[in-house]
C-alpha cells in the first residue's frame, strides 16, 4: 500500500489529466499477480493531487495530509501540519498547509521517501518510478553503477534518476508556497554514551522497547501478521506482546523458506513453530521454493516491486506468492523485527564497511581497478559517512548502521512487501533507536544488551543457526538462471550502455553449477574458515585484500542495472505525453 505520490503546481491548477495520469501510474505501480479491488486513492484539489495504490486501512489522511504507516504516540498527535513536530513512528508523512508542503521521514528512514523540484513542479513520493511515470521523462544517473557492483544496492543516497533526490533518516523538506524554496533539515545521528551503570542501560533499553510495543495494542490483530525467525529480533516483539498485551486471540506469526528447511535441525523455520508453540501462538510456514512460473517473470516482479534497490533475491522465488496471498486475504500489514541495536565485531574501517554493507569497489580483489580499467564514474564514500577522528570503530559501524544500512538496505527490503502489504518496525521507533546511541560500544557489539533482555523475557527454546531460504550462490548458479543472466548482458544494449569490454569481464566470471558441485564436499581451508572466531576472520581479512564479489552476484547485479534501465525508459515514454 506504500506506493504515494503527491504533486504540487507552482503556477496552475491540476485538471483531469493529472487525474488519468495518477491511475496510469498506480496501474503501472501494481504487480501483476493482483486484482487491485481495494481501488487506488487518487485525490486532486487546485495546484495539490496525490495517489496511493491499493488503499487500505493504514492511509491516514487530514484534508490534503496523508500519512502511510503508524505512529507510536497518542491517536491526538498533530501529524499533518507542516512544521509542527516530529512525531515517533514508521511512517512517511506528505503534509499540506496554506503556506507550505513539508515531506517527513521517519526516525529510521525505514520507509524511502524521493522527491523532485523544478520551476513548476514539487514531486515527492515513496516510489522512484511513479516521479519518473509522473514527469514522463528519465535522466539515468550513473554513479549508481559502481555502487550497485560493490553492495547490490544503490548506494548511500543516490536513487536512479540524477534529478531525483532521496530524503534521508529522520529528516524533512520543506516547501515554501510563496518562495518556492526548498530546506531540507535533518536530525544528526550522534553516538554518544551517557553515564550510566549497564544495569541502568539494560532496564532503559527494556523499558522503552515495552512502551512501543505497548502501542501496538491499537492494530486490528486479525489483519496483521508477526513474521517470525527462530532469532532475537521477532522474538523479543512477541515476548513483548505476551508481556505489554497478552497474546491476542487473532495474532498470527508466518515463517517462510524452503520446504526442506522445517526438517533441519537448528533452522529457522523449525525453531520458529517451537518458538510459535511454545508461546501459544498461531503459526504458519509458506514455502519460497522455486515458482513453476517462467523465471524471468519472477525476477521481473521481484525487481519492479523493490525498483531494483536491492539484490536480495532469496526469499522471493515463490515469485511474490506468500505476499500475494497476503494481499488477497485482506492482510493490511506485518510487524517486522528490524532493529539497530548494535552489529558485529569489527577490526579496520574495512570489516566496518564490509558489515554494514557498505563497501567499496576498492575492498574487492575482483572490482578494485575496475572504475578505472572500463571507464566507470568515481566512487566515493559521502563525508557524512566516513569515520570521524574521535569515533570508535565499534561506534562508527553502528552509526553507519543507522545511517547507511536500515534506509538503504532495509528499507529497500521493505520496498518490495509495501506493493503488497504495510508494514512496520517497532524496535526502529525513534525512542528506542535513541537509547542504543547512548550505550556503551561493548554493550551494542553482537546485540550484546538486547540479547541479554531477550534472554530474560523469553521462554527456553534455542536459537536458529541456520536460515530457512535458499543460499543466493546456488539460486544465481542454476543453469536457467546462468542462461538468463547472460542472454540480457550480452545484448547490444548492454554493450551501448556499459561498453563491450566491460561486458566481456562479467560474463567471464559466471558459472554454471554442475552435478559436481552439487556434491562438492567443503575443503580444508573453507572447514577451518567455518571453525575461526570472528575476531581472527577480520584479522586475517585486514592482512590481505581477500574480500570477491562472486561472479554470478555480480552478473546479476549488472543484470538489474539493465532490467531497470530498460523500465525507467519505458516509464519515461509511456506517459510522456
Amino acid at each position: 500500500m506504500s506506493k504515494a505520490l503527491y504533486a504540487y503546481s507552482r503556477h496552475d491548477d491540476f485538471n483531469q489529466t493529472i487525474e488519468n495520469r495518477l491511475a496510469k501510474i498506480c496501474e503501472a505501480l501494481t504487480p501483476d499477480n493482483v486484482n487491485p479491488a481495494s481501488g487506488h486513492k487518487i485525490r486532486v484539489r487546485g495546484k495539490t493531487a496525490y495517489a496511493v495504490t491499493l488503499n487500505n486501512s493504514a492511509l491516514h489522511e487530514a484534508d490534503l495530509s496523508l500519512l502511510l504507516g503508524c505512529l507510536y504516540e497518542q491517536s491526538d498527535t498533530n501529524w499533518s501540519t507542516p512544521g509542527f513536530g516530529y512525531p515517533d513512528g514508521n511512517y512517511a508523512i506528505f503534509r499540506n498547509s496554506d503556506e507550505a508542503i513539508e515531506v517527513v521521514s521517519d526516525g529510521a528512514g525505514s520507509r524511502t521517501i524521493w522527491y523532485y523540484q523544478d520551476d513548476d513542479l514539487f514531486v515527492a513520493s515513496t516510489s522512484q518510478r511513479a516521479i519518473i511515470l509522473f514527469l514522463g521523462a528519465f535522466v539515468f544517473d550513473e554513479s549508481v553503477i559502481p555502487w550497485l557492483l560493490s553492495t547490490g544496492s544503490l548506494g548511500p543516497r543516490l536513487s536512479w534518476d540524477k534529478r531525483v533526490r532521496r530524503l534521508p533518516a529522520d529528516a524533512s523538506v520543506l516547501l515554501d508556497k510563496k518562495t518556492w524554496a526548498l530546506s531540507v533539515n535533518q536530525n544528526p545521528i550522534v553516538f554518544s554514551e551517557a553515564s550510566r551503570t549497564d544495569k541502568a542501560h539494560k532496564e532503559q533499553l527494556a523499558d522503552t522497547i515495552r512502551q512501543t510495543v505497548k502501542q501496538l495494542e491499537s492494530l486490528d490483530f486479525n489483519r496483521w501478521l508477526l513474521p517470525l525467525s527462530g532469532g532475537y529480533d521477532s522474538r523479543a516483539i512477541l515476548c513483548f506482546i505476551k508481556e505489554q498485551i497478552g497474546i491476542p486471540d487473532a495474532l498470527s506469526t508466518v515463517t517462510w523458506g524452503l520446504e526442506s528447511s522445517l526438517a533441519e535441525d537448528n533452522n529457522d523455520a523449525k525453531i520458529a513453530r517451537e518458538l510459535a508453540q511454545s508461546l501459544g501462538v498461531q503459526h504458519e510456514y509458506h514455502h519460497t521454493d522455486l515458482s513453476p512460473e517462467p523465471l524471468e517473470t519472477i525476477i521481473d516482479r521481484f525487481l519492479l516491486c523493490g525498483e531494483g534497490r536491492i539484490d536480495h533475491l532469496s526469499g522471493y522465488m515463490d515469485g511474490m506468492e506468500i505476499w500475494r496471498k497476503f494481499h488477497d486475504d485482506k492482510i493490511t500489514g506485518v510487524i517486522r523485527g528490524d532493529e539497530g541495536f548494535g552489529w558485529s565485531q569489527v577490526s579496520s574501517e574495512l570489516t566496518v564497511r564490509l558489515s554494514v554493507g557498505c563497501a567499496l569497489c576498492t575492498d574487492f580483489e575482483n572490482l578494485k581497478n575496475i572504475v578505472e580499467d572500463f571507464g566507470l564514474p568515481a566512487q566515493q564514500l559521502p563525508a557524512e559517512f566516513e569515520k570521524a577522528d574521535n569515533e570508535s570503530l565499534s561506534a562508527w559501524r553502528d552509526r553507519l548502521y543507522h545511517a547507511y544500512r536500515i534506509p538503504t538496505i532495509l528499507a529497500a527490503l521493505s520496498d518490495i512487501k509495501f506493493s503488497y502489504v504495510e508494514q512496520i518496525n517497532p524496535l526502529l521507533s525513534k525512542a528506542i533507536l535513541s537509547i542504543v546511541r547512548t550505550m556503551p560500544d561493548a554493550l551494542r557489539t553482537d546485540k550484546f544488551l538486547f540479547k541479554e533482555i531477550v534472554n530474560t523475557i523469553g521462554p527456553d527454546v534455542p536459537f536458529a543457526t541456520r536460515d530457512a531460504n535458499a543460499d543466493p550462490k546456488n539460486i544465481l548458479r542454476n543453469k536457467s538462471f546462468v542462461n538468463l543472466l547472460k542472454s540480457e548482458i550480452s545484448s547490444s544494449y548492454a554493450d551501448q550502455l556499459l561498453g563491450p569490454e566491460f561486458i566481456k569481464y562479467i560474463l567471464d566470471g559466471i558459472r554454471e553449477e554442475t552435478p559436481a558441485s552439487k556434491t562438492r564436499k567443503p575443503t580444508l581451508k573453507e572447514n577451518i574458515s567455518s571453525l575461526l572466531p570472528k575476531s581472527v576472520k577480520n584479522w586475517l581479512r585486514d592482512k590481505a585484500l581477500s574480500a570477491r564479489v562472486d561472479g554470478n552476484v555480480l552478473a546479476f547485479r549488472v543484470f538489474i542495472l539493465l532490467r531497470m534501465h530498460k523500465t525507467f525508459q519505458a516509464d519515461a515514454a509511456a506517459l510522456s505525453s
